[in-house]
């Protein structure tokens, strides 16, 4: 087999281990990494909207994040945080673990970085054209690979709902990617919307400095008002529960319950969009209301299966499914095992769309894993005949979770140790 010249677009996680696992099979590996450092979301900088070059700054980090999920999950199968780390750690540490795990792989000599991807385009015979920016040069070069990995992550694009009344509210509009120090909200009177990790976390850190705080978040089917009200008891001092927005006014929202409040800021904490500005029509990726497709299991394009995307599915744990999904999709594009007819991949890619659908999942959230994700594992690893991933990753996955939802604000104070394959311990414990 010849070797392969292969493009990693991004330097964060799922970049990285894509890097590390290319080189131990001997391929000639490039990583494109647009800002000045590894580490992807990763990577803090007091910076919003463009950086010096005109181009959206990546990192949605804030300067008081924990990681959501315990240290275990967020290592890699073969590298692991020392046994000292905090169960939940700032992101400092995680930045330092990554470095470390570049160094210890021998990665960064394959990186550039301040190099964008401007377009990519496929060419005949499976190989891709990429037309890359040296940035602080102002240089563009155009270069031939044979596969391209792209691992461009999906908090960088925010998605902002469409709701009434926007374009008359007098106060301020931000997203949650825009949020870095809760001091710069001192005396605001805020609405936060969205109840997600980072939707929980901005609520805590804000409500130290803001006059009062709102969280808006859905209602479940077949809860009752007093089961929703009961939400507000685990929330932190000067903080209330509201139901969704209905509309906006000059001064601030109307919700669904027929309340209204003033705000001087509103804050949307409501995820991201998937986007792949620089794949051209022709690679046949398309992103329709953030179903991105068509991907067999979620990884490989259908259209053109030398290129494949590393971490699409959402909620899952992060880097020990990236090093799944870069296994498999290496197993295809080394040649060691042979893909499915274009037929059978786009059958399969439809019938497991459905399923989700089935189970009340919306369009917008077709990448979307919870109860699903060890399934999802095991499809993989079978598929692709590879070691899938231990239980016990998708079970301590499952149980932060679950403990996240009951207790927002202590939920960190938890640490659990891994038995074995299947089992894990948890314990409270204070910082």
């Amino acid at each position: 087999m010849s070797i392969l010249n292969v493009a990693v677009i991004g330097a964060g996680t799922s970049g990285l281990c894509a890097a590390k696992h290319c080189l131990e099979q001997g391929f000639k590996v490039t990583v494109y990494e647009q800002t000045e450092a590894i580490g992807g979301i990763w990577w803090y900088t007091d910076k919003t909207g463009k950086d010096e070059y005109g181009l959206n700054i990546h990192s949605a980090m804030y300067k008081s994040l924990r990681t959501n999920l315990p240290h275990q999950v967020m290592c890699f199968p073969d590298f692991s945080y020392p046994s000292d780390t905090l169960p939940y750690p700032p992101y400092p540490i995680v930045f330092d673990f990554l470095n470390s795990y570049v160094d210890h792989f021998k990665i960064r000599e394959h990186i550039k970085l301040r190099h964008n991807i401007v377009r990519i385009n496929p060419l005949d015979g499976g190989q891709w054209e990429i037309l890359v920016k040296d940035l602080p040069n102002n240089h563009y070069d155009t270069i031939i690979y044979d596969v391209v990995l792209v691992c461009n992550g999906h908090y960088h694009t925010p998605r902002i709902p469409d709701v009434c009344g926007s374009d008359d509210f007098k106060g301020k509009f931000m997203h949650s990617h825009d949020y870095r120090k809760p001091e710069a909200f001192q005396n605001e009177t805020v609405l936060v919307i969205g109840a997600g990790p980072s939707g929980t976390d901005l609520v805590t850190d804000i409500s130290k400095y803001a006059q009062r705080v709102t969280f808006s978040q859905h209602k479940v089917p077949n809860e009752t008002p007093e089961q929703f009200a009961k939400r507000e008891s685990v929330m932190p001092d000067k903080v209330t529960l509201q139901e969704d927005v209905k509309r906006f006014t000059e001064t601030g929202a109307e919700f669904l319950n027929g309340t209204h409040q003033t705000f001087s800021i509103v804050i949307f904490a409501t995820g991201y969009k998937y986007s792949f500005p620089f794949l051209s029509v022709d690679t046949g990726i398309t992103v329709d209301d953030n179903f991105v497709q068509p991907l067999y299991k979620q990884i490989i394009n259908i259209e053109h299966p030398t290129m494949a995307f590393i971490g699409i599915p959402f909620h899952s744990p992060n880097s020990h499914m990236y090093d799944l999904q870069v296994r498999f999709a290496l197993k295809f594009i080394s040649g060691a095992k042979k893909l499915p007819s274009k037929a059978e991949m786009l059958k399969d890619m439809r019938a497991q769309t459905q399923i989700h659908w089935n189970k009340g999942y919306r369009k917008h959230q077709t990448h979307f894993l919870a109860d699903e994700q060890r399934e999802y594992f095991v499809q993989v690893a079978e598929t692709a005949e590879i070691k899938n991933l231990p239980l016990v990753l998708s079970q301590m996955h499952f149980d932060s979770r679950v403990t996240m939802s009951k207790s927002p604000k202590d939920y960190r104070k938890y640490r659990y140790t891994i038995v074995d394959d299947k089992t894990f311990t948890k314990e409270r414990y204070e910082d």
